[in-house]
């Protein structure tokens, strides 16, 4: 590769996500992610000490994202990002979240072969797939593609957020970060994007000014989607929901955030083309005792965390409703 070919970077702010930590890198880096950034603020399952030992070891580039003020540790991110100079005019930037894995349908899964199978493109939005529980009950140090293989069908209207997504772009495009896509266009029209779908499709003219989701004219999986595993186990959503959402301060989760994200319709293992790969930098990453000695630690945290809030009341009474909601399920 040369200096001048554009390179895929994404950006990450995150809070408390350290077992599945390690899964996530190996999938980006298989993928073909050049460069991560990640942002962490106000860890405490050692999420930041694990990502600040794959920065050491130049995997990543952890950043310290806490703050003493009462502001969005999103948007705190994304303008540190951009201050960072980390992405080129012709660079590809996407931001990423922790429970979001890409899953490339083209070539050799990777994001250049995305962008290969799109040559004109210069932005792809990647529409989400949620990945319901799946009955899954207790909490287990496994690959989540592993795991959660059920997801929401790929026509399905509601609810809005089963067609969101996430927009990767030339950064040259655009000045500023969004969760969903880049604001502030640098360019005049939505011609000179080049905006496709995951389908490889041009997206309608209304997404150069708003919208953060896919509709009817403009979803495409065919090259590319994005596993969102939103819920996890039951017991890792009893921790999630204590964290609450990672760009809402103060958003408490409950039944009604499972039920909308809880989708288990088919059975989607297309991720699986990059397994491999995943697994190699996965146990690379593991084979330094120190990266495998916190690994270990955030997992036996998560543990912990759940042993305590399971002896809480309102968690039993959670735990009751998540597991009848999918013993309902099976049965209808």
């Amino acid at each position: 590769m040369s200096d001048q070919d554009p390179r895929y970077i994404s950006v990450t702010p995150m809070k408390n996500e350290g077992p599945f930590v390690l899964e996530w890198v190996a999938h980006n880096r298989a993928i073909g992610i050049d460069q991560m950034v990640v942002m962490t603020n106000d860890c405490s399952d050692g999420t930041d000490a694990l990502l600040q030992r794959l920065d050491d070891q130049g995997i990543l580039i952890h950043v310290d994202n806490n703050s003493r003020r009462q502001s969005s540790p999103q948007k705190r991110a994304y303008k540190k990002f951009l201050k960072m100079e980390v992405a080129r005019p012709q660079d590809w930037v996407i931001v990423i979240d922790a429970d979001e894995h890409i899953n490339v349908k083209t070539g050799d899964h990777t994001l250049r072969a995305l962008t290969e199978a799109v040559p004109d493109a210069k932005m792809i939005s990647m529409t989400w797939r949620l990945f319901g529980n799946a009955g899954v009950v207790r909490y287990e140090d496994r690959f989540l593609s592993d795991q959660f293989r059920h997801a929401a069908p790929l026509r399905i209207f509601r609810p809005p957020q089963a067609w969101g997504f996430k927009t990767m772009f030339q950064r040259e495009l655009w000045g500023t970060l969004g969760v969903h896509r880049p604001k502030r266009p640098t360019v005049e029209t939505m011609a000179e994007c080049h905006w496709y779908n995951g389908s490889g499709q041009l997206m309608p003219e209304r997404y150069f000014t708003s919208s953060w989701r896919s509709a009817r004219d403009s979803v495409g999986y065919d090259l590319v989607q994005i596993n969102h595993y939103a819920l996890k186990s039951c017991e890792s959503y009893l921790v999630k929901k204590m964290r609450g959402r990672a760009h809402h301060l103060g958003e408490s989760l409950g039944m009604d955030y499972w039920n909308m994200m809880n989708h288990n319709a088919e059975e989607d293992g297309s991720i699986d083309a990059v397994l491999n790969r995943k697994r190699e930098y996965y146990y690379e990453m593991l084979s330094d005792a120190e990266t495998a000695r916190l690994h270990h630690m955030t997992c036996d945290l998560h543990r912990q965390r759940i042993a305590e809030l399971r002896e809480q009341p309102e968690m039993q009474e959670l735990m009751q409703q998540m597991t009848a909601d999918f013993a309902a399920s099976q049965k209808a």
